[in-house]
């Protein structure tokens, strides 16, 4: 299909040309590859030396591949019957018959997250790979698409720097601006703005949340289970549960990825937020209170600083001692007053942490934000503005939790938009 080998004008003459080789977009090749008709031609093209470069590293190397209780209820967007639609149309069974079409097979762990069985993400980009190879479907890399542009005949043209594409049908997946030192770009979201189409305000979602304390250096890399919510001046944006992880000059965990998901419009625009942990979940305020007394009673001989020793980890404990203004932490347990258990009390039920900025987008998983998903039908991925025009995966303005949420948008979308740009292409042949 080169330049010399078609003796034309154009690099790749084909009928459906795949915009990025990630999840979403192998996800859309393997599937019009499958029922397009006998002859027709497909070439999927990324900007990346090779395809699939951040699925490698989804999951920690183990690639989350979905979750079983994925659902529309599960995804900001700017269009939620949209995602219904995408939903209606594939949904995690068929994601998973998919993947078992390939030779993939899978293993259910905690919280319905899904995992191939070899605990490789390599081996999910290897089968994609291979079904693409089967097909004879090509993998253009290192072939950024520069622009895009209808021609007189209603094809499309693109621009790249092996030369011009041409082709009936495009489907645009490049992904968003997240782990850019993945391949995360900004330039499909340009590609789609020439053809008219708008986004919304992007922003790093799923990544740590920088926050302010002097007290992270001494906790770096401790993990906590804690109650945490992000705050305005109004009260909570948004509130989860379960591991915490303490950085240098951030907060981490997957509870913490889920609260920057959902309050990743609201960081960076000013105004005060902050993150408040509930260190003991379990209990109300009375009932710490309650057993703070009780350790003041059977520890007297202690020193502060095994307070808490058994109730958190020691660093923690001694954190939570100090923020409550309980300095030196050489006097003894004894010393406590009733209103020194309530000031700890309170500081275990609300342990605040300002942030201090937006997070950074080489630590971010996903991007919040992108180009309407309401400009484009949910049961088919084709745009409202242009026909023959699709779009799939993290491009959109939908994203998802964290435990395999966003992989399966990346699937339904990738594999709605193939198949429907197979089934444009075979009703046109037989017109």
């Amino acid at each position: 299909m080169s330049k010399t080998e078609l003796g034309q004008k154009y690099a790749y003459d084909l009928d459906i040309a795949v915009i990025g080789g990630g999840a979403a977009g192998l996800a859309a090749a393997v599937s019009a590859g499958r029922e397009m008709p006998q002859g027709a031609k497909l070439a999927v093209f990324d900007a990346q030396p090779r395809c699939g470069k951040k699925l490698l590293a989804t999951g920690n190397g183990r690639c989350n591949l979905t979750n079983r209780h994925a659902g529309p209820s599960d995804y900001h967007a700017d269009d939620t019957r949209a995602v219904s639609q995408v939903f209606s149309g594939v949904n995690v069974d068929d994601t998973l018959a998919f993947f078992e079409s390939l030779g993939l097979v899978w293993r259910e762990e905690d919280e319905g997250r899904i995992y191939p069985a070899c605990g490789q993400a390599s081996a999910v980009l290897d089968l994609l790979r291979l079904e693409l190879l089967r097909l004879q479907i090509a993998e253009v890399c290192g072939c950024r698409v520069e622009s895009i542009k209808l021609d007189t005949d209603g094809r499309y043209l693109l621009r790249s720097p092996l030369g011009t594409i041409r082709t009936k049908y495009v489907i645009e997946a490049c992904g968003g601006m997240a782990a850019p030192n993945l391949g995360g770009v900004n330039w499909g979201y340009e590609l789609l703005r020439s053809l008219g189409h708008t986004a919304t305000k992007l922003h790093p979602s799923l990544a740590p949340i920088p926050v302010s304390s002097p007290h992270l250096g001494s906790l770096k890399g401790i993990r906590a289970h804690a109650k945490a919510s992000i705050c305005n001046e109004r009260g909570a944006i948004a509130s989860d549960e379960g591991e915490v992880q303490f950085g240098d000059k951030a907060l981490s965990g997957i509870v913490i990825f889920q609260l920057s998901s959902a309050a990743a419009p609201v960081i960076g625009r000013g105004g005060e937020l902050c993150v408040e942990l509930d260190m003991l979940p379990e209990l109300d305020f009375d009932g710490i209170v309650t057993l703070l007394t009780k350790r003041r009673a059977i520890l007297p001989h202690l020193t502060l600083e095994n307070y808490l020793t058994g109730v958190f980890n020691k660093r923690v404990g001694m954190c939570l001692l100090k923020q409550a203004g309980m300095t030196p932490l050489s006097r003894s347990v004894s010393e406590l007053s009733d209103g020194d258990i309530r000031r700890i009390a309170s500081v275990v039920k609300c342990w605040r942490f300002p942030v201090s900025g937006a997070a950074a987008w080489n630590n971010a998983q996903v991007t919040s934000g992108g180009v309407r998903l309401s400009e484009f039908d949910g049961l088919t991925m084709q745009s409202r503005l242009h026909k023959g025009l699709f779009a799939a995966g993290e491009l959109l303005n939908a994203d998802g939790r964290c435990g395999g949420f966003n992989l399966q948008w990346a699937w339904s979308t990738g594999i709605l938009a193939g198949r429907s740009a197979a089934e444009m292409l075979r009703s046109d042949k037989n017109k």
